[in-house]
C-alpha cells in the first residue's frame, strides 16, 4: 500500500465532527493533493532531496551576496529561489494529522537546509570584499538582526497564505509572493555572515528571526489546514497526537512573542537615543559627514561610537560626550571613527 493510499483510506473513518471553510471534511482527492504537495516518499524521495539541496545553495549563495551588495532586489530573488517553504508547510500538514514520523522528517529537511545556508553565508563573509573591508555592514544585512512582533505577524500571515494556496490550487499563482512575503533564508545566510564576522549577538537575532518564522508558519499553515477539513481523525491515536503538537506550537509562538516585543521596545527606545546622538553630533561637527551611530551600554554607562568622513579633522571627542552626558543625565563614553576624504576644487574658464 502507497502512502496516498492509506491517506485516502481515511476519508472512510469518523470524523471529528469539526468541518472545513466549505462545510465538510476534505474529500479524498483533496488530501492525496497536498500529500503530493509536501511529501516525497519512495522513488521520489532522493530526486526531492538532491533538488532541494541545490536549491538550497543556490539561494543562500544569492541571498549572501545580495546582503553583502546592499541590494534588495537581489535578496527578492534568493527567495523566490528558496525551497523551505514545502517541508515547512510538510510540517503543519503532519502536525493536523498527527503523523510523528513524517513530523520529525520534514522539521529535518528544513533544520538540514539551514545548516547549509548557514555554511553558504560563513564562507562568503570569509571572501566577500565589502565584508572583510572593515566598512559599516549593510543596511539589508542588519535588517535580519532585529526582528519584531511585526516579523511575527507577518509570518503567521504568510503561513496562512501558503497552507491556503495549496488547499485552493486556483490561488496557486499567488505561492510566490508568499515566499517573497517572509523571508526564510537570508536571516539564515545573515546568520552564517555574522558568525563568519564574528558578530555573535547580530546571529543571534538573525536567528531568533528565522526561529520566528518557522514556528509561526507551522501554527498558521496548520490552523488553516484544520480549518480546511485536513485534520486528524480518530484513527491510532491521530487526533491526541494533533491536539498535544498544536499546544507547543502555539505556547512556543508565545514564548518568541515575549522577546519579539521586549526587542522591539529595546528597538524603539534605541531609535530616540540614536535620533538624539545623531542631532548632538551634527551639531558638534557641522562640516563633517555622519555616516553611522552605534549605541551599546556597559550598566549605565552609555557607549556611543560614530563614523564621520571629510577634509577635516574632527573636534575633541570629550566635547561631544560632555554634551550627550547633559543630555540624557547618565556617564557616556564616546568613540569617534574618521575616515578623511580628499576634496579637489578646480576652475576652469
Amino acid at each position: 500500500m502507497s502512502p496516498n493510499d492509506n491517506l485516502t483510506s481515511q476519508s472512510n473513518l469518523a470524523p471529528t465532527g469539526r468541518l472545513g471553510f466549505r462545510g465538510r471534511h476534505a474529500t479524498p482527492e483533496e488530501r492525496a493533493h497536498v500529500f503530493e504537495a509536501f511529501f516525497f516518499e519512495g522513488d521520489r524521495r532522493r530526486p526531492y532531496l538532491e533538488q532541494f539541496l541545490i536549491l538550497m545553495l543556490l539561494s543562500a549563495a544569492i541571498a549572501a551576496f545580495g546582503l553583502s551588495n546592499d541590494s534588495a532586489a537581489v535578496v527578492i530573488g534568493a527567495m523566490l529561489v528558496a525551497p523551505l517553504m514545502t517541508p515547512i508547510l510538510g510540517t503543519a500538514a503532519s502536525v493536523v494529522q498527527g503523523w510523528g514520523r513524517r513530523i520529525v522528517e520534514s522539521l529535518g529537511i528544513v533544520l538540514a537546509g539551514a545548516a547549509v545556508a548557514i555554511t553558504v553565508g560563513i564562507v562568503i563573509a570569509f571572501i566577500e570584499p565589502r565584508l572583510t573591508s572593515g566598512a559599516p555592514l549593510p543596511g539589508e544585512l542588519l535588517a535580519r538582526t532585529k526582528p519584531n512582533m511585526t516579523d511575527l505577524a507577518i509570518a503567521l500571515a504568510a503561513g496562512a497564505a501558503g497552507a491556503f494556496v495549496t488547499v485552493r490550487s486556483e490561488a496557486s499563482s499567488a505561492l510566490p509572493g508568499v515566499g517573497i512575503a517572509v523571508a526564510l533564508v537570508p536571516p539564515l545566510a545573515t546568520v552564517g555572515m555574522t558568525l563568519g564576522l564574528g558578530e555573535t549577538r547580530l546571529a543571534a537575532g538573525a536567528l531568533l528571526l528565522f526561529s520566528t518564522n518557522l514556528v509561526a508558519i507551522i501554527l498558521a499553515g496548520g490552523i488553516v489546514f484544520t480549518l480546511a477539513g485536513f485534520a486528524a481523525y480518530r484513527d491510532q491515536g491521530g487526533e491526541r497526537r494533533a491536539r498535544i503538537v498544536a499546544f507547543i506550537l502555539f505556547g512556543t509562538v508565545i514564548l518568541f512573542a515575549l522577546p519579539l516585543g521586549s526587542h522591539g521596545l529595546q528597538q524603539f527606545q534605541n531609535g530616540r537615543l540614536q535620533a538624539k546622538v545623531m542631532e548632538a553630533t551634527r551639531t558638534w561637527a557641522p562640516d563633517l559627514d555622519l555616516q553611522s551611530v552605534e549605541l551599546d551600554s556597559d550598566g549605565d554607562r552609555l557607549l556611543v561610537e560614530v563614523m564621520l568622513t571629510g577634509s577635516y579633522e574632527p573636534p575633541p571627542a570629550p566635547g561631544l560626550a560632555t554634551a550627550l552626558a547633559g543630555e540624557f543625565g547618565r556617564p557616556v563614553t564616546v568613540d569617534v571613527v574618521f575616515v578623511p576624504v580628499d576634496r579637489a576644487v578646480s576652475d576652469a574658464t
